[in-house]
């Protein structure tokens, strides 16, 4: 007999109330979809971010969730990229992928090689999220 799954808190997820992120038409659409504040302006604006571009992408027979490349500066560095994944939820699912020599991968040299990536170009969210939302969805809630 199986448990069932019981969360003690008001999350999105909890409350079974998806954001539904691949929604969205335009980039200023994201910090609302999204649980916490990585989208928000400040945030942007602390980090020196910008969002290079989003895209749909499905985790069930329709796109729920919404994978989108963030570029950032540091100092005189140069500009890097990062895809990160957006569920149903609202909850943030950030990439870390190895190289060859199993070291890991956070940040892509530029928006055409992430554009290039496998991650970007699948139709699906390549994640399972763990977030409360999408483990009560798995137990079927």
């Amino acid at each position: 007999m199986n448990a069932a799954i019981v969360y003690p808190c008001t999350c999105n997820g909890c409350r079974n109330y998806p954001t539904r992120p691949a929604e969205i038409w335009h980039e200023s659409q994201i910090a609302s979809k999204a649980q916490g504040y990585y989208f928000s302006s400040d945030t942007m604006k602390f980090f020196n971010s910008r969002i290079a571009d989003f895209k749909p992408v499905g985790i069930s027979p329709r796109a729920d969730s919404l994978m989108v490349i963030v570029s950032s500066k540091r100092g005189d560095d140069a500009r890097d990229y990062e895809i990160v994944t957006l569920c149903p939820y609202g909850e943030l699912g950030r990439e870390w992928i190895k190289d060859s020599d199993g070291a890991p991968i956070e940040h892509y040299s530029s928006l055409k090689a992430a554009r290039r990536s496998a991650r970007w170009n699948c139709t699906i969210a390549p994640q399972v999220c763990d977030c409360h939302g999408c483990n009560l969805d798995k137990a079927g809630r």
